[in-house]
């Protein structure tokens, strides 16, 4: 029998490796050749002498990754020693980081479309690619030395579905959100127009906006990365502002719950259980864990999900406009927001929300009011970048 044997439900099978069998198999595709070539030159054994099969290779890292317990209890709990945990565990995450980054890598046009389209249907953002956002990682509380890790900051865009397209860390301990920004590869393709030069949307008014990213206020506005508007000299905002920044708060939640999904399945990435020896072994973590969560969207949530076609009337190619001046640009947008009257999917479900409460309200004699939870982390390395298939 191997740990990934049959033995195991669905259910019991998903809740230890955190996918189905189908997305597992395809892992163990991916690793396959660089597992094969370390079977051949050392052979990994259970504590009853057993080999290690691939499959068993592939499920001794995985729960390295998503336990957070530490090695001592799993190795017990799988009959292998720590030796062995650390070695599969750091094979795994070389042949992740050689064969499974094109799951990272920035979408393709046709892809793109398809996550444009998302974005307007749930947030009301025509034409919008992603969210950028900046987070802290430790993984492992402590080092290999016993010294405790101060971590890494990551700073990733995470498109409408929770997915990361792109992530970028630096290793220099800078804790300036706009250094990692300007140093990033983000920038430079965005700047040159390698990224985000896709269809533009011609609004009624005739105006032209091309394809951008928004990100919080300690982001500088450009024209491809829009800011939420701020209050100046105390004076309200107008319609069109706020119903912008009402937009924007609610989108730029997908990074926190992207985040929070992925510490929380990969718990090494809350400084739990697997201690990776070295900065870049701690890249290759992130990383690998990034893949994981992109690649158990792609197969388990968004396989059956997306349509081919959401509002393609709506967005129509037209000329490229080399130099777009970022104010004018958010400005357009946020009036043609207002202008337009849409209801997005996440507005309708806030209504839906806020008659329910003061339904309630007025049978408990009580008031309550919604919030919205909008904060943001920092983080810089570039990894390679894989070809997306459209």
């Amino acid at each position: 029998e191997t740990l990934s044997s049959s033995m195991l439900d669905a259910q019991g099978f998903e809740s230890l490796y955190k996918m189905r069998r189908s997305t597992f198999s395809y892992v163990c595709s991916l690793v396959r050749v660089p597992f094969l070539e370390d079977m051949m030159a050392r052979d990994h054994t259970f504590f009853d002498g057993r080999v290690l099969s691939l499959q068993d290779r592939v499920a001794v890292a995985l729960r390295m990754l998503n336990s957070g317990e530490s090695p001592v209890t799993i190795g017990s709990s799988l009959g292998v020693d720590e030796s062995t945990l650390s070695l599969v565990t750091q094979v795994f995450l070389k042949a992740m980081w050689e064969r499974a980054m094109h799951h990272c890598s920035w979408p393709g046009s046709a892809k793109m479309q398809k996550l444009k389209c998302k974005f307007d249907k749930i947030h009301g953002l025509p034409n919008c690619c992603g969210v950028l956002h900046t987070a802290h990682i430790t993984v492992g509380s402590t080092n290999c030395d016993g010294k405790e890790n101060d971590g890494i900051l990551v700073q990733a865009i995470v498109d409408a579905v929770m997915r990361f397209t792109d992530i970028w860390w630096n290793l220099t301990g800078s804790m300036n959100k706009s250094n990692i920004l300007r140093d990033s590869e983000l920038l430079e393709k965005c700047e040159n127009g390698a990224w985000l030069n896709g269809s533009m949307l011609r609004l009624s008014d005739g105006s032209d906006v091309g394809e951008y990213i928004i990100g919080n206020a300690g982001y500088t506005l450009r024209p491809w990365l829009l800011t939420p508007y701020q209050l100046e000299n105390d004076l309200s905002l107008s319609d069109s502002k706020a119903e912008f920044n009402r937009r924007h708060t609610a989108a730029t939640v997908v990074t926190l719950r992207a985040l929070a999904r992925l510490k929380d399945t990969w718990k090494c990435l809350q400084g739990e259980g697997w201690h990776p020896s070295n900065k870049d072994e701690m890249c290759d973590t992130i990383g690998t864990c990034c893949a994981l969560h992109n690649i158990v969207i792609d197969m388990e949530e968004e396989g059956a999900g997306m349509p081919s076609h959401q509002r393609e009337n709506y967005i129509r190619q037209v000329r490229q406009v080399a130099d777009e001046d970022a104010v004018r640009m958010r400005d357009i947008l946020s009036q043609h927001l207002i202008e337009s009257g849409v209801h997005t999917k996440a507005a309708e479900e806030e209504q839906e929300a806020l008659v329910a409460s003061r339904s309630g309200d007025k049978k408990q004699g009580t008031r309550s009011t919604p919030t919205a939870d909008n904060t943001s982390r920092k983080g810089a390395r570039p990894w390679p970048l894989g070809t997306e298939p459209n």
